[in-house]
């Protein structure tokens, strides 16, 4: 991007149409490959810490959550400069997380926990069979659901601290709880957890507003995210009430 192209003033569904375009290169690109990769060319990258981390499947729901934090910056960041970057992070990372996917699959088949005799609970147990029925279990290495949760996280810290700080610890749950659910082994979190942190010191940190900017939104965008995870969370709860079953 150039600095011209950067400095650009927003315009009217502007950010609607980066967030669209991203959504749809992670959602084509992810199930395209997870739906297609042949598991005889999966391989698995255990590790002696992958069986340290125990199956808690309480921490489903803050594994799922990486998807709202994942639109975090869309809600805490004003700035049309620091968005762009964000998005253009984003769709970077995408894109060579697609191509890892593809020329190297990884497979969590036998990592994942057997439901069957483990037999979680309720709420707990209906969540654990949507994640193992929704998402492959290919499109391990690097880790997606970090990489992009960290850049999240960073670019949020950037426009403003008090929330990035917040950010961060949502996304250091969300690292445990990728082990926990039994979905990624730890090479898969570090190299994800990494790429982030690279992008982020590459692209975003730089960033520097103008005189005058107003980098970040007011209390009015956290408090729309907040109400809107909440909102997400009672949609899923009502799922399960409701008998639907995968």
């Amino acid at each position: 991007m150039s600095a011209d192209a950067e400095s650009l003033p927003g315009k009217p569904g502007e950010r609607a149409g980066l967030v669209l375009g991203v959504v749809l290169l992670y959602l084509l690109g992810y199930f395209a490959l997870g739906l297609t990769t042949d598991p005889a060319r999966a391989r698995e990258l255990a590790t002696p810490l992958d069986a340290w981390f125990p199956f808690v499947p309480e921490t489903i729901f803050l594994y799922a959550s990486v998807f709202a934090a994942s639109s975090l910056p869309a809600f805490v960041i004003r700035c049309p400069r620091l968005f762009r970057r964000v998005a253009l992070v984003y769709t970077a990372m995408i894109a060579i997380s697609l191509a890892c996917f593809g020329a190297f699959p990884v497979t969590s088949l036998e990592l994942r926990a057997d439901l069957d005799v483990l037999d979680p609970p309720g709420f707990t147990g209906w969540g654990m069979r949507l994640l193992y029925h929704l998402d492959p279990p290919f499109n391990l290495f690097p880790s997606l659901h970090l990489s992009v949760a960290m850049v999240a996280a960073l670019s949020t810290w950037t426009a403003r601290r008090s929330w990035g700080v917040v950010a961060l610890v949502w996304v250091a749950g969300v690292t445990i709880s990728v082990l926990t659910v039994k979905q990624h082994f730890v090479l898969d979190a570090l190299a994800g957890t990494a790429l982030g942190a690279v992008f982020f010191a590459l692209w975003i940190r730089p960033y520097r507003p103008e005189p005058g900017t107003e980098v970040s939104y007011s209390w009015r965008g956290p408090l729309a995210f907040g109400l809107g995870l909440a909102g997400l969370l009672a949609s899923l709860y009502a799922l399960y009430r409701s008998g639907w079953t995968v």
